[in-house]
């Protein structure tokens, strides 16, 4: 017999001090509040240090854009680039949407590489987080596969060679290589069954595959909680030594450095031809503003010691000096040994950042509280930087929108195959290396990657006293930097 309150009376509710819409779904919710409002640790108020949650905005922004461009999509040989034109050219704001879809994807992968750098670098893959570190290069190299097919989908002259490549690497693989190569092109080449088959894989496969990894990953960062850091001013903290000498003299020469580069690109066009050269023919203006950005932010990072400055420094001078670089390779160089100073001179400033060089500089207030609520201070601050991408995204898809090559031809190889940038890598490693020994080392690489928590555990063994994951770290990115920019430069 049933107890007598197990039926509740009209217009009562079973659950609890529980009214209106939280009787709808009875849970306990001021437990779920508790569970879900975890205090966040402060560190994460610098924005370097909150890249987890940009992927994850694109990562939305692509299924969206990407359920609107399926609507008008022809996965076959004879339509594919025929339906893309036509989303590009006739479709109302088509244009637009695959302009977003595109940036999004490029800007996914390229936040994502930042995450697992600094999550590298500040050693946050460490005991007992060794397995959120295998999630995350799952979710890179899942990531990595969603550029591939959608690269390949338009069914370009370029994306078409570029399949026909990434096969061929597929099928040199040993054991599981040459059927895994004809489950991709359903049969020994690339055909219309193909097409069927990358888009399947791009619009089913891949997106289940990185939704449960990425489940699991933020599952695990759940279980284990931020990793927390100490910095300067901090309780308990060590102090950092001062910068030391010639720090505040280089900071105040690079910030007059960046003054008159400044000066140089908002002066009248003789004035700019008087104080330097022109880096970028018949851009100076712009030229002279990117030197100025190299040169304040350097300039911030020495006096101050602060993160931010170092990686506006950074940033602005690797692309600077890939230019450079480039302009001499190709004869392009307005002033060969103006450009060779430069040359020698940014990477004399690169050698200094990364030898004086501290991976948590950056002071706080010592009443600073360690951390904050997720609701709603960190909620809004990924709100903000939500909307932050929507306006980057908008502005790169007006500027720089998505434009149609040459349609695939099977019988006529291009001159020069070019895949996309987050390819290039791997793209000069087999033009520098042969077919098998290109695979061969792609897989070590990997297996590097995959079991870097546990390599790292055995070089702290052999040298407790030395850091050599950073050194490693910095070798290994400095070696892909270079053959991506090596092979940007080359036509």
């Amino acid at each position: 017999m049933s107890s007598p309150d197990a039926i509740s009376p009209p217009g009562k509710s079973r659950t609890s001090g529980a009214t209106g819409w939280e009787a709808l779904i009875p849970l306990d919710w001021d437990r779920l509040r508790r569970l879900t409002n975890e205090p966040v640790p402060s560190h994460l108020k610098r924005w370097w240090f909150s890249l987890g949650g940009t992927p994850a905005y694109l990562f939305l922004i692509q299924i969206t854009t990407g359920i609107l461009l399926t609507f008008y999509y022809q996965p076959t040989a004879q339509s594919a680039y025929e339906s893309v034109a036509r989303i590009t050219n006739e479709i109302s704001y088509g244009w637009f949407i695959r302009s977003i879809h595109k940036w999004s994807a490029n800007l996914m992968i390229a936040t994502l590489i930042l995450h697992m750098l600094r999550t590298f670098f500040t050693g946050a893959y460490r005991h007992p987080r060794q397995l959120n570190w295998v999630f995350g290069v799952t979710l890179l190299l899942l990531t990595l596969g969603f550029g591939f097919t959608g690269y390949a989908l338009v069914y370009e002259q370029l994306s078409y060679w570029g399949a026909t490549v990434a096969a061929n690497l597929t099928e040199s693989v040993p054991l599981v290589g040459p059927p895994l190569a004809t489950l991709i092109r359903g049969g020994p080449e690339i055909t219309s069954a193909t097409v069927t088959r990358l888009y399947l894989l791009h619009i089913g496969v891949l997106p289940a595959l990185l939704i449960g990894a990425l489940g699991l990953h933020l599952t695990f960062v759940r279980l284990h909680g931020v990793t927390e850091f100490e910095f300067e001013g901090s309780p308990g903290a060590a102090r950092r030594p001062a910068f030391p000498f010639p720090g505040p003299v280089l900071a105040v020469v690079t910030g007059l450095g960046g003054l008159l580069a400044v000066l140089a690109a908002v002066s009248p066009a003789p004035a700019v031809d008087l104080i330097g050269y022109r880096l970028l023919p018949g851009t100076s203006r712009f030229a002279f503003l990117a030197i100025a950005l190299v040169l304040f932010g350097g300039a911030y990072w020495l006096w101050k010691g602060r993160v931010g400055g170092l990686l506006i420094f950074l940033a602005a001078a690797v692309l600077t000096l890939a230019k450079l670089v480039r302009d001499l390779l190709l004869h392009e160089a307005a002033n060969p040994a103006l450009w060779l100073a430069l040359t020698g001179g940014l990477l004399a400033f690169l050698a200094l950042a990364l030898i004086f060089h501290r991976r948590f500089p950056e002071e706080v207030r010592p009443d600073e509280p360690k951390s904050y609520n997720f609701f709603p201070d960190h909620a809004l601050t990924e709100l903000l930087i939500g909307t932050t991408l929507l306006v980057l995204l908008t502005l790169l898809a007006l500027i720089f929108p998505a434009h149609m090559g040459v349609k695939a031809n099977p019988q006529v190889t291009p001159d020069h195959i070019k895949p996309e940038w987050f390819f290039f890598f791997q793209f000069r490693l087999l033009k520098m290396t042969s077919l098998h020994m290109s695979v061969m080392l792609t897989g070590l690489i990997l297996v590097i990657l995959f079991t870097w928590p546990w390599i790292d555990r055995l070089l702290a063994r052999l040298a407790p006293n030395r850091d050599l994951s950073v050194y490693i770290g910095i070798v290994g990115f400095l070696w892909f930097l270079t053959f991506t920019v090596w092979e940007a430069m080359v036509h």
